[in-house]
């Protein structure tokens, strides 16, 4: 069996109390992959976690990072995961490292991360590429204080040229498509960052960074120069590199809680017992959040019944 290693990232607030729950979630449904080994890195200079939580993570047998690994843009709090899945994959010994956005839990053994030998990384693609009434004019007042999404439907999409341009500027070859997890559109291969296992020997941690930078450097950043996105625009081109050894996980993986109504029969209806990576968001931080889902959620399940003393989410802790 391969060695799994877990990685996520942790800073005073909110996501003090997320890693943790994503930590325990690792320790409680983990499985055979329960007990891996699981590092946390704080990689901003002034997030320093409370003493409280750094010996709750202690206490679930967690590694905690404190290296000031995202220097050059401490304006983006999104970087933090690309500095830290490189450093990881220079500290970690285990053959498959697995990067998990801290707002997300485990909830049955994740075998998927375990890699077969013609497999370097596993992932899932975005959610969704345009909302049926989303339009393509940049210049739409709504864009002024929204996020514009980055993918690519290919040749005619507007933004296809800044795709083109990222695979010439790096040198690449494969030009694959997916289809997207909610609104299963076909669009340029582009994944959702909140879960990506790689197999530590390929580097891929490493050359995430160095593409990242590389983008950076270019000034080729999407839709006017915002960073939201970047994490992804480059994980998309680190990925392309090695496409042919690249996996898709199934629906069951960084599963859109969110998103649960959009999604396709069975992944639409399935227990949480029978997911295993859930993917929450922004939700679970008022204390119906459980209830309301649709398709209902079996309250009485094993994982309901676990995470039902942890809601609501706070917003932010002191």
């Amino acid at each position: 069996m391969s060695s799994v290693a877990f990685i996520a990232c942790i800073e005073r607030g909110e996501l003090e109390e997320k890693a943790l729950l994503l930590c325990r979630s690792i320790r409680r449904f983990g499985g055979h992959l329960g007990g891996a080994p699981i590092y946390t890195f704080q990689p901003r200079a002034g997030t320093t976690i409370t003493a409280k939580t750094a010996a709750q993570l202690d206490a679930l047998g967690v590694r905690h990072i404190d290296e000031q690994l995202n220097a050059a843009f401490p304006h983006y709090a999104i970087a933090n995961k690309i500095f830290a899945a490189a450093r990881a994959e220079e500290l970690v010994r285990e053959e498959v490292v697995v990067f998990l956005d801290s707002d997300s839990l485990i909830t049955s053994e994740p075998a998927g991360f375990l890699l077969p030998p013609d497999v370097d990384a596993a992932v899932r693609p975005v959610d969704i590429h345009r909302m049926p009434d989303e339009p393509d004019d940049d210049g739409d007042p709504f864009w002024r204080t929204h996020h514009r999404r980055i993918s690519s439907a290919g040749p005619g999409n507007p933004i296809d040229d800044c795709w083109t341009r990222m695979y010439a500027l790096l040198g690449i070859e494969h030009e694959p498509f997916v289809e997207t997890t909610c609104s299963r559109q076909r669009i340029r291969a582009y994944f959702n960052s909140g879960l990506i296992a790689v197999r530590r020997s390929a580097g891929l941690f490493t050359q995430w960074r160095e593409d990242f930078l590389a983008l950076c450097a270019a000034n080729l950043v999407p839709r006017g120069g915002e960073l939201h996105y970047m994490d992804q625009f480059s994980l998309a081109a680190t990925l392309t590199r090695v496409w042919p050894r690249v996996r898709m996980l199934d629906g069951r993986y960084n599963y859109p809680l969110p998103g649960r109504a959009a999604l396709a029969e069975p992944f639409r209806s399935m227990p949480l017992e029978e997911l295993v990576h859930v993917h929450y968001n922004r939700s679970l931080r008022i204390a119906d959040d459980l209830a309301n889902l649709e398709p209902t959620i079996d309250r009485r399940g094993a994982v309901a019944r676990w995470l039902e003393p942890h809601l609501p989410l706070v917003l932010e802790t002191a």
